[in-house]
């Protein structure tokens, strides 16, 4: 009964252990990681690390490699310490700050300035693996140290300080309007090909210049410029593994001014006949997006395309221009064609270099006489009035001499007129003779033959007539022949069946024979009489009876058994 006592005791006892234990564990042992915090372990016990390793794995001592999120954790203090680091957060921005400050339409635009708070990547930096292999860049593979190929995009991550470092860089942003191209710092070298360069001659016509090596554009996994381009938008690459150009495509304007304060800068000539001569011009140019990834691994830096364009321009205004008169860029039609030459020169060499031009405009042209003073469009306009007008004079002269040769060959043709008319009204008459003579006499031989061909006609028709008569005679004396002598033929065989001519003729008789016509009177004893209309019948009945006693007779008698 006393151990009874001891129970609620021992209860509560181990009730308050139980209490203190617990409140020892919620104080000293319970880690609350914040929505913005990571945590990171650091174990005191456990297997030591391999030889060159800092960061632990499960079962090792040393700070753990894994970080965890935010939450409630229970550690062992005296086994295990502890630390809070920040979240890593890769921003995506804030599209209602986007703004793209760059102007289209500046003739001096290369590349956009972007403001506002755009996309972020994180580039991870490690700190722990093995050392990069020789040969390698500085960019590496999982593994590693040193920077990763593969970057955070935006969102929030838990990453060990101790493993990773993160530098933040803007996300690669293509504006509309625009490509990008990208070179690729890693990889084996696509190769080298050579090009002709092209330039402007004198003459103003193009010229082909030496070869000269160029880097081939690169494929994916190669070093250099690749060959596809980044469309417009948001793009998320390492740019310590990719350097990204930002290129204008489509069409633009670059204007090349006269100027005072660099003359190398101004397309500055003498004219053919010994002016000077400054013009203006403004260039329509464009770029495809197909072509920027060659332009830009030919000229490098895509700041350099206006330079390209001026420097030829310069070249290829002076050059043409030369071939010119001073009143010529006065003139529109020959202005026009200056312009096209110029026009047609820039685009043959730009082409070469990926540039396409649309046009050439000559602006305002600017005449200086031989002692450098200005010559005013007035100055012009009287010159080219005084040679108009020269011109004409010159013009008109020569026609009144043509009219004056043209008015005498006039008057020898008039004076020839009459002879010729009578000699052609001869001549028609002698032809029309001719021809009647030469009509009729083929009129009597086509009637000559036509007689004769008639006369053949007919006596090929009476041959024929009278072939057919003797045909026709032949065969009738043939069939009768053949009749009567079928007729003799039958009458022969009929007599050879009957036993002898008389026999036949019997028969003959036996088939035309009418018994129900022979009429017999009786006159008396003695005496026969008989119709005389028949008398011909009675007498033939009595051959008959004749001719069958003769048969019976004249049969042979009966051979004996």
């Amino acid at each position: 009964m006393r151990a009874l006592r001891f129970i609620p005791a021992l209860v509560g006892g181990l009730l308050l252990l139980s209490l203190a234990i617990g409140g020892a564990v919620w104080s000293f042992c319970r880690v609350t990681v914040p929505a913005d915090k990571c945590l990171v372990l650091i174990r005191k016990s456990g297997k030591p690390l391999p030889p060159g390793e800092s960061i632990a794995g499960p079962g090792f001592k040393g700070i753990q490699r894994e970080a965890l999120g935010p939450g409630r954790y229970f550690f062992n203090p005296i086994a295990t310490e502890w630390e809070l680091h920040d979240l890593v957060t890769i921003s995506p921005g804030d599209p209602g700050t986007w703004d793209e400050a760059y102007d289209l339409h500046d003739p001096d635009y290369q590349s956009p300035e972007l403001k506002g708070r755009w996309p972020e990547i994180g580039v991870l930096v490690s700190r722990v693996g093995k050392s990069s292999p020789a040969g390698l860049d500085s960019v590496v593979g999982p593994g590693f140290q040193g920077i990763q190929r593969e970057v955070l995009t935006p969102g929030t991550y838990r990453i060990n300080p101790y493993v990773y470092e993160v530098k933040k860089h803007k996300a690669t942003i293509v504006p509309f309007g625009c490509v990008g191209v990208v070179t690729s710092r890693q990889g084996d070298s696509p190769g080298v090909e050579m090009i002709e360069d092209i330039s402007v001659g004198p003459d103003g016509k193009t010229v082909k210049g030496e070869p000269k090596a160029v880097q081939k554009l690169a494929a994916p996994g190669q070093r250099g410029v690749l060959e596809r381009v980044l469309q417009p938008g948001i793009h998320y690459l390492n740019p310590y593994l990719y350097e990204t150009q930002i290129v204008w495509v489509g069409y633009n304007l670059m204007s090349q001014v006269s100027t005072t304060a660099n003359k190398e800068a101004t397309i500055s000539f003498p004219s053919k006949d010994g002016f000077s001569i400054d013009v203006d011009v403004t260039v329509v140019w464009g770029l495809r997006p197909e072509h920027t990834p060659e332009m830009i691994s030919r000229i490098g830096q895509a700041d350099r395309i206006k330079q390209i364009i001026l420097s030829q321009l310069r070249s290829i205004g002076r050059n043409v221009g030369s071939n010119f008169l001073s009143t010529d860029f006065i003139q529109g039609e020959r202005r026009a064609v200056y312009q096209h030459d110029v026009t047609e020169s820039l685009r043959e060499v730009c082409k070469k270099r990926d540039i396409e031009i649309l046009i050439a405009l000559i602006q305002n042209v600017e005449v200086r006489g031989g002692s450098g003073q200005k010559v005013t469009d007035t100055d012009l306009k009287h010159t080219i009035q005084d040679g108009y007008i020269a011109r004409e004079q010159e013009l008109t002269k020569q026609i009144q001499t043509e009219a004056e040769r043209v008015k005498a060959e006039l008057e020898a043709a008039t004076a020839a007129i009459p002879v010729a008319r009578e000699k052609v009204t001869s001549e028609t008459r002698k032809k029309v003779a001719e021809l009647l003579a030469d009509g009729e006499k083929k009129a009597a031989e086509i009637d000559a033959q036509r007689d004769l061909e008639v006369a053949t006609i007919d006596r090929q028709m009476a041959d024929l007539e009278a072939e057919t008569t003797r045909l026709l005679g032949r065969a009738k004396a043939q069939v009768d022949e053949l009749k009567n002598k079928a007729e003799a033929d039958g009458k022969r065989m009929m007599v050879e069946a009957f036993g002898s001519g008389r026999a036949y003729n019997l028969y003959t008789f036996a088939e035309k024979f009418e018994p129900e016509t022979i009429r017999l009177f009786y006159a008396g004893d003695g005496t026969f009489w008989t119709d005389m209309n028949r008398l011909q019948d009675a007498a033939a009945i009595e051959l008959l009876r004749g001719a069958t006693n003769d048969s019976k007779a004249a049969e042979p008698a009966a051979k004996p058994k």
